[in-house]
């Protein structure tokens, strides 16, 4: 019931409530094209009435006029601006087919005074107050249609406003609502989180200590294993990832949670401010801080230095995603400093541990030689190549996805690759781990040429190795090759020449 009622809270900052959002579409004004179409349409059926059925003077004799129609309906509807123009519009052309047709022809034959004067039976400057009179009467009703018509569209828009506020507030209280509702569940599966720890509290304390026994190990490679169980078991993230320092760069070498359309990124060079304040200035970053939250760039919510307690030296980078709204306070900043200096430290260890085994020439399961090794066989291979002019070549295969470290997928890789040297390899060819990261290992081909037949051969290494994971059920552990020249007769040496994409 408690996962049930637990909502998906994410730390992704205040939340804003767009006013415009819950006034909704049907309060905006409509399209003034359809008013006019309307209008249009009104004024030519009240014409074509007058025509029919009347004696087309603009219904002078008939009251009230049919004109108020068009004018009321647009300024109930639209408001002030286009019930000001019907009314305008209504005006001229009620006006217009009052006149006698005589004077259309008097204004073609001689003009707009000529007609005036006739239509008013005087000048202007012989007006009377009886002529005034007569012009007041015609343009009465007209002004009365627009004052008309101007009072209505105001209330109109007073009312629009007032709809609207009213819909802003309904919005708002019913966001409150939400927010409440969603509170008191939250506290309801609270209230249920606390019981249910409470009463597993022994085995929450046994998980801690199987996860802490977990990277008490001598191996980097089985360090690494053992840390997600750890941070799983200290913090309870969603997401999380485990960046190693190689050189200048930031690795991904552990992501736990991660989906497919997540864009983190699995490399951070010297140059991005996350890897100076981190490894630089060995800062714990929290995205509650707005100035860290800047530092971070969406790509977590806390990030911290893998340091070693003993010597001071980072190792890498604890990076978390993604986690539980009730599982960030102040007690989890703490644990998650404390945590990152446990793995440093339990990691530092292990690495000190494998280079001062320098004399150690196979792994664990006594399967694949070391890196040790690998670093002393290549340059023998590159002094046996330029001797004989032969071409040495390293294949470097590397194991990526999630839970690429565990024991079984882990496993599965190295049994993979040793199936390609048995089956597929003469005796020549040595198979080393890479770099101690527990997901590279190197190939020595002796007498394969870096240039002409590298490419060729990672990439068969790749289709290979890849074939016996599938003969073993293994999914979502992506495979990559890289040839490294460590003899090329007559060319450079030391770099990889190509990458084939796995």
């Amino acid at each position: 019931m408690a996962n049930k009622l637990q909502p998906n809270i994410k730390l992704t900052g205040s939340a804003e409530i767009d006013r415009a959002t819950y006034a909704g579409a049907y309060l905006t004004p409509p399209r003034r094209s359809i008013a006019y179409l309307e209008l249009v349409i009104g004024i030519a059926l009240l014409l074509a009435i007058d025509y029919a059925f009347g004696s087309m003077d603009g219904f002078e004799t008939l009251n009230p006029n049919p004109y108020w129609i068009p004018i009321i309906l647009l300024s109930v509807q639209y408001g002030v601006f286009e019930g000001l123009i019907a009314a305008v519009v209504c005006a001229v052309v009620s006006i217009l087919s009052g006149i006698d047709p005589d004077i259309y022809q008097l204004i073609l034959s001689e003009g707009p005074g000529a007609a005036l004067d006739r239509a008013a039976g005087a000048s202007f400057e012989t007006f009377t107050n009886e002529d005034y009179l007569i012009a007041w009467d015609y343009a009465a009703q007209p002004l009365l249609w627009v004052i008309t018509a101007l009072f209505i569209g105001l209330l109109r828009e007073r009312l629009r406003e007032r709809n609207r506020e009213l819909a802003i507030n309904l919005g708002q209280t019913t966001h409150r609502e939400k927010v409440l509702s969603d509170a008191y569940n939250q506290l309801l599966d609270t209230k249920e989180q606390l019981e249910v720890r409470v009463a597993g509290q022994l085995r929450t304390v046994f998980t801690l200590y199987q996860a802490a026994k977990a990277i008490e190990k001598l191996g980097p490679g089985e360090v690494l294993i053992g840390i997600a169980d750890l941070v799983r078991a200290v913090m309870q993230p969603t997401k999380f990832s485990l960046y190693l320092l190689n050189g200048s760069v930031l690795e991904a070498v552990t992501n736990d949670g991660w989906e497919d359309d997540d864009t983190f990124q699995r490399v951070f060079d010297s140059g991005t401010p996350l890897f100076q304040e981190v490894v630089g200035r060995q800062r714990f970053l929290s995205a509650v801080n707005s100035q860290e939250q800047r530092i971070l760039g969406g790509e977590g919510i806390l990030a911290g230095p893998l340091t070693s307690v003993d010597t001071g030296e980072v190792v890498g980078m604890l990076k978390i995603e993604q986690l539980g709204f009730l599982e960030l306070h102040v007690s989890s900043l703490e644990n998650f400093r404390i945590l990152s200096d446990w793995v440093g430290t339990a990691f530092a260890n292990a690495r000190r541990f494998r280079k001062a085994q320098g004399n150690m020439f196979m792994n664990e399961d006594r399967t694949l030689f070391t890196d040790v090794v690998y670093r002393t066989n290549a340059k023998l291979m590159k002094q046996f190549g330029e001797r004989f002019g032969l071409g040495v070549t390293a294949v470097i295969v590397k194991a990526e996805g999630l839970d690429v470290l565990h024991a079984e997928r882990r496993q599965a890789v190295i049994r993979a690759l040793k199936q390609v040297l048995d089956n597929h390899m003469p005796p020549t060819v040595m198979a080393h781990e890479y770099r101690q990261a527990g997901r590279e290992f190197a190939l020595i081909v002796p007498g394969a040429n870096p240039v002409t037949a590298g490419p060729e051969l990672a990439a068969k290494v790749e289709k290979a190795v890849e074939h016996y994971l599938k003969e073993a059920s293994i999914e979502g552990v992506d495979i990559s090759t890289t040839v490294k020249a460590l003899h090329t007769p007559g060319g450079a040496e030391g770099q990889p020449k190509e990458k084939v994409a796995g």
